[in-house]
């Protein structure tokens, strides 16, 4: 399984940390240039890079990452819910304050959720008209 060498602190200061791909919910830019935060259920994680860079690296890997706005990319095979009102995707069932989500662009939103559809037909559309 492939995993990411990651840091659990924004400077880079202290030991790296392995995150298995698949644990991956989504990827976001940083508020450093080139730096790249990399969100599980748990916790985030700060590497270096570009979010073109690792979608690319990813997807050639095997693996369904779809940029969904110019800082996020996320992981389809972990969308459970995409709410069609707030345009965001959620990664569990039960959605609560705490739970993480991905915003998606408003003006690219019915091209994302109908590429998510494709990759991922279990994810639960709320709140988006069908045509």
């Amino acid at each position: 399984m492939l995993s990411l060498t990651v840091s659990a602190d924004p400077g880079g200061i202290d030991q790296g940390e392995n995150v298995q791909v698949d644990k991956v919910l989504f990827i976001s830019k940083g508020r450093k240039r080139d730096q790249i935060l990399v969100h599980t259920i748990e916790k985030t994680y700060y590497m270096i890079g570009t979010l073109r860079h690792w979608e690319n690296f990813l997807n050639s890997n095997g693996f369904r990452f779809l940029n969904v706005d110019r800082s996020n990319t996320l992981n389809v095979e972990k969308v459970k819910i995409v709410n069609g009102i707030f345009k965001d995707a959620y990664f569990e069932c039960d959605i609560t304050k705490t739970s993480k989500r991905c915003p998606i662009a408003y003006h690219r939103f019915e091209e994302v959720i109908k590429e998510m559809g494709f990759i991922n037909s279990d994810i639960i559309f709320t709140g988006v008209a069908t045509r």
